[in-house]
């Protein structure tokens, strides 16, 4: 019996300490510099056809259009490791949908979800559109849609 202390220390030790360093690294990387998401899911703009980086992204809560001049480019999901606003969201989506040569992300929902090495970080989801036609693109607008 004098031994089931220790071992049950020795345990306790084994759990805990090999998480510590995970759970730190919250507060050891700096947010600022850390890069959100996967890169291997968003495609970086190639040739002279894509679109520049400097130009907005309409991210709109509107639904997607029936009929107009528009690709759609795909759907979208963006996933932040940090805590923030879902400011931080639209953000994301914005560049990935920049990513796939879009101007438009349709759709789009943003909202805290669980998150690692967080334990809440702004989430969001939209569908990719390249919209052509302008009075489309201000048909979008709305106030529930903002330009990042």
């Amino acid at each position: 019996m004098p031994t089931a202390r220790p071992t049950r220390l020795c345990l306790l030790l084994a759990l805990v300490l090999p998480g510590w360093p995970a759970g730190a690294q919250s507060i050891l990387l700096d947010p600022n510099t850390a890069t959100y998401g996967n890169p291997w899911v968003t495609p970086l703009p190639q040739g002279s056809s894509a679109s520049s980086l400097d130009n907005k992204v309409l991210i709109s809560t509107s639904a997607l259009p029936v009929r107009g001049d528009f690709e759609t480019l795909g759907a979208l999901y963006v996933k932040s490791g940090w805590p923030g606003s879902t400011d931080k969201a639209k953000k994301l989506l914005a560049g990935q949908a920049k990513g796939m040569g879009a101007n438009v992300v349709v759709e789009a929902r943003v909202w805290q979800g669980l998150a690692f090495p967080a334990v809440v970080a702004p989430q969001g989801s939209g569908i990719a559109l390249l919209v052509r036609d302008s009075e489309l693109l201000e048909s979008l607008v709305g106030s529930g849609s903002t330009w990042e």
